[in-house]
C-alpha cells in the first residue's frame, strides 16, 4: 500500500523560524540605515516578510480573538502572528 505524503509539521515549523529569522535581520538592517532609499526598500521588504509569516501561521493580519494554544510549538505560532500583525500595522503603507 503506497504511503501518502502530506507536508510534515517540522517543515512547517522550519519555515517558521526562517521567516522570523528574516524578519530579524531586516529589522537590524532597518534600525542602522538612514532615512532614505535604503530604508524605504527595507521597511517595504519587512512588510512583505511580515505578510508572508502571517500567511503561514495561518492569522488574519488584523485578528487578535484566537484562544491560546496548548502546545509550545502552538504558542510560538501564535506570538509568531501577534509579531507579524504588529510589523504589517507599523509598516503598513496608507
Amino acid at each position: 500500500m503506497p504511503q501518502e505524503r502530506f507536508p510534515s509539521t517540522g517543515s512547517t515549523n522550519l519555515r517558521i523560524g526562517a521567516a522570523v529569522a528574516r524578519i530579524e535581520g531586516l529589522y537590524a538592517a532597518l534600525r542602522t540605515a538612514g532615512p532614505g532609499i535604503r530604508r524605504d526598500r527595507l521597511l517595504a521588504e519587512l512588510e512583505e516578510s511580515a505578510r508572508r509569516l502571517a500567511a503561514m501561521t495561518g492569522a488574519a493580519a488584523q485578528g487578535h480573538g484566537t484562544a491560546p494554544a496548548q502546545s509550545r510549538r502552538g504558542r510560538r505560532r501564535a506570538l509568531a502572528a501577534r509579531g507579524a500583525a504588529w510589523i504589517i500595522a507599523r509598516t503598513g503603507r496608507r
